[in-house]
């Protein structure tokens, strides 16, 4: 299998090299296609190994379940299925539970519906692998967009391409290629609807009502994504409201596709469990299970530092995007309302998630939960790489060889994951239990010293873990305060040219 993946990691290095040099001479749609491509193929390489030797996890039987009722039954009834066999054919044994509620004589899944109508024509075609290859040109899709955007900001070509190429190919977003939950296309969705919103009051009509359609799909992907949908509709209602021309038209045609699309929703959620309402599925079970745990300064650093499911030990390259958000605060003038839906989505959805008792999202490969905001540290990644790229001197040679090791490490941590797809599922409770996190005790039989000596583990009974948290803290608080200074050299030296 290692053997097998190292021939995907040669072509990702050997496009993203060649794109990086020819990225001068190259039109920005042109460079986005050829991102996208790469991505595709890698991920295309990945799918046969990983959907032959990992097996579904957590809910993604679930979401298949669904989809396979609307193929072969074309119904949302899930008692038939729950009840045979037909499930064997992408799940070898019987499921341990059912994620749905009893409606009379039927069950109805509580998980949301977008993922499940997407993959339905995939799924008929192909099964659990046309689904998976559906997920894979949603991860192209979401390169080459992710490119375009850093250049909506101005960012140069280069750095736009090493920015997206050092995010993308590594995890999270290539793992959840391989992965079914929605997570992955509400990243898309959300790079869609900001793009749209570049102009701000200027924004043609056309983009309006685009705008307004994607943002009105997020809560079909994931009730968690209303948080993102508030905060690119805010911008979105700015951009409609206040050219204070033809006001009539424009909040007619930003309000209604997003609408009509939660009308929708609500309307299917009526038809199924008796509740005019988005989510009425969550909103059943509430009793049930914990949701809002209201504990952000456990989420909040957990997210991203925690050993277990934490974002930066897999993927240090994201500590960039601390150095960068500088660099975007000096874009704000010239590109407000893009940075503003960019910032409010992430910032809100982010918010929502750090307060949720399952912030960790175990039984599915860490930082699911931060996957769909994700794209703002991309971005903010973009900011660090430009920083490191125009700086002089001492910092130059040290942040740059510092930079290539995190791009290395986060790459290496990715090839783990997929060569051991097992290693991507760590579970609280077995962490509760004093368990080791599975990821770095494989890692640590061929890397000393213990990676876990310097992370938190907010699920363990680790007594270091309030100051090692802190530490990292004080490590993106410090590198936000290094990106503010070279920010304002730049900028200066910038003016005097």
């Amino acid at each position: 299998g290692a053997i097998y993946l190292l021939t995907a990691v040669a072509l990702a290095a050997s496009c993203v090299y060649s794109l990086w040099r020819a990225a001068p001479y190259l039109a920005d749609a042109r460079l986005a296609v050829l991102l996208g491509g790469t991505m595709l193929a890698v991920a295309l390489m990945v799918l046969p190994y990983v959907r032959t030797v990992s097996p579904l996890a957590s809910d993604e039987p679930h979401y298949l379940l669904i989809v396979q009722s609307m193929v072969l039954d074309h119904d949302l009834n899930l008692a038939n299925d729950y009840a045979g066999d037909r499930y064997f054919v992408f799940y070898p044994e019987r499921l341990p539970d059912i994620h749905g509620i009893r409606v009379g004589d039927a069950i109805y899944s509580v998980r949301d519906m977008g993922t499940p109508i997407l993959a339905a024509i995939p799924f008929a075609i192909a099964g659990r692998t046309g689904v998976l290859v559906l997920l894979s040109v949603f991860g192209a899709l979401l390169a080459a967009q992710l490119y375009l955007l850093l250049r909506d900001l101005a960012f140069d070509r280069r750095v736009a391409v090493l920015a997206v190429a050092a995010t993308v190919f590594v995890h999270p977003f290539l793992t959840y290629t391989t992965q079914i939950y929605p997570d992955l296309i509400a990243a898309l969705v959300f790079v869609t609807a900001v793009r749209l919103v570049q102009r701000g009051t200027a924004t043609p009509l056309r983009n309006l009502g685009l705008a307004s359609a994607f943002v009105g799909t997020l809560p079909w992907l994931t009730t968690r994504a209303w948080f993102v949908a508030v905060g690119v509709g805010l911008v979105i209602a700015y951009a409609a409201l206040w050219p204070r021309r033809d006001v009539v038209r424009r909040v007619v045609i930003a309000a209604l596709p997003f609408s009509a699309l939660v009308l929708l929703l609500c309307y299917l959620n009526w038809r199924l469990f008796g509740l005019f309402m988005p989510g009425a599925g969550y909103y059943l079970i509430r009793d049930q299970q914990e949701i809002l745990a209201y504990a952000p300064q456990i989420g909040l650093p957990g997210l991203f530092f925690d050993r277990a499911f934490g974002l930066v030990p897999r993927a240090p390259i994201y500590l960039l995007a601390f150095l960068g958000v500088a660099a975007l605060w000096r874009r704000r003038r010239l590109y407000g309302p893009l940075l503003a839906a960019l910032f409010l989505g992430w910032v809100l959805y982010l918010a929502y998630v750090g307060d949720l008792a399952t912030w960790h999202a175990d039984g599915g490969p860490p930082s699911r939960y931060l996957l769909a905001g994700l794209p703002f540290l991309v971005v903010a990644v973009a900011g660090g790489l430009e920083l490191l790229l125009t700086s002089v001197g001492r910092l130059r040679a040290v942040g740059l060889p510092l930079t290539a090791l995190v791009i290395a490490w986060s790459g290496f941590i990715t090839f783990v994951y997929a060569v051991l797809p097992e290693l991507r599922y760590e579970y609280t409770a077995q962490i509760r239990d004093g368990n080791p996190v599975r990821l770095w005790l494989e890692v640590g039989r061929v890397i000393r010293p213990d990676v876990q000596l310097v992370l938190p583990s907010f699920y363990g009974h680790d007594l270091a873990t309030a100051a090692l948290a802190l530490l990292w803290v004080v490590v993106a608080i410090s590198l936000g305060a290094l990106g503010s200074v070279l920010s304002r050299r730049r900028a200066v030296a910038t003016s005097t040219r």
